[in-house]
């Protein structure tokens, strides 16, 4: 079979290997979709932590299941199923509270398994234990399927921050992530919801296919403060998420949330330079409520899915692209010059 292998920073080949052969608590996948992830990215161009190389990526994907361990129930060939990449242990004390995205020692596909990048990948039966495999309704794409993963982190950080009806919310960071913000803001009944992003392309893209109300260009020597006072009779908005790494933006979300708003920080910071040196006293005087969110939930994984499904949640509106396998370095590329939303891998052998 074909795989992209990660050899190391800005290495990426195509490579035959051996198809997987599933143990017996074990189920193998052809792949039909895989997404191009941020992570991946920044795994791409800077390393990663917790991967070795070789090491194949890949955790937004879906496909068919091929073959089955003898031990396998929930699942047959034959069945389109998409799979989030984490995987709890499900009895440590976080799993035991329903927050399995902070399991003490939690897995991941494309990390601690080779990942999706490949015509097939095998995944562990524990999977279908802890309900982190979904099976696909005929109707829905395996491309839409494949973007469960990016979509249910920006809806567990909705929960985190309880965007609720009537709220004014700003989205700093008009990427794939800010743009499922702003969709999941609406559908919890947000009355507004501005995207600001630096670069006027992904905004415009945003506005062509109306995902918020008001859409921002930030760039310098321009009013940002007097353009969200303008819309919100000076307070400020009731909700502010960094839907970027900036740290000049999560600085920007204290100063442009109203008294009693919530800041949400869905990203991370750059490892070099994580202190935000946020003004206390705004955070003091104003009442803000600063919060982080990371990953998500089984939980929170189906009902993504069924969100994509339904097309409540209109999945394809981000897939800006499809590439073949050899074109995985293209595909990043397009990330880099900011030129893509979601990049689909579609075609694998």
């Amino acid at each position: 079979m074909k795989v992209a292998v990660y050899n190391g920073i800005k290495n990426i080949t195509i490579e035959s290997r051996e198809k997987p052969v599933a143990g017996p608590d074990d189920f193998i996948l052809k792949v039909k979709a895989a997404a191009l992830c941020g992570s991946d990215l920044r795994t791409y161009l800077h390393g990663h932590p917790k991967i070795t190389p070789p090491q194949v990526l890949g955790h937004e994907f879906a496909g068919v299941v091929d073959s089955v361990g003898k031990n396998i129930k929930g699942v047959k060939v034959g069945d389109r199923v998409a799979v989030h990449p984490g995987i709890p242990c499900g009895h440590c004390y976080y799993c035991d509270r329903g927050e399995q995205n902070m399991c003490e020692s939690r897995k991941q596909i494309g990390i601690h398994y080779q990942g999706g990048f490949g015509e097939y990948v095998l995944i562990p039966g524990k999977t279908l234990e802890v309900g982190t495999v979904v099976k696909i309704p005929e109707d829905c794409s395996y491309e839409v399927a494949a973007l469960g993963d990016p979509l249910v982190s920006a809806m567990n950080g909705q929960e985190v921050v309880g965007t609720k009806m009537g709220d004014i919310v700003l989205i700093l960071g008009s990427g794939p992530i800010g743009i499922f913000h702003a969709m999941l803001s609406k559908l919890r009944g947000a009355q507004d919801v501005i995207l600001a992003n630096p670069s006027p392309g992904r905004l415009q893209y945003a506005k062509e296919h109306s995902i918020a109300d008001h859409y921002y260009c930030i760039n310098e020597g321009t009013d940002f403060r007097g353009y969200i006072d303008s819309l919100t009779e000076g307070r400020g908005a009731d909700v502010v998420i960094v839907a970027n790494t900036s740290v000049k933006s999560a600085c920007q979300a204290v100063e442009l949330v109203a008294k009693n708003g919530r800041v949400l920080l869905f990203a991370g910071f750059p490892k070099e330079a994580p202190q935000l040196g946020l003004d206390g006293n705004l955070i003091h005087y104003k009442q803000i409520r600063v919060m982080g969110s990371l990953g998500s939930t089984p939980r929170q994984y189906q009902m993504a899915e069924k969100l994509l499904f339904s097309k409540r949640i209109d999945g394809e509106l981000l897939i800006t692209h499809r590439i073949p396998l050899e074109k995985i370095n293209e595909g990043f590329q397009l990330m880099i010059d900011g030129k893509s939303l979601k990049v689909i891998i579609n075609k694998f052998d």
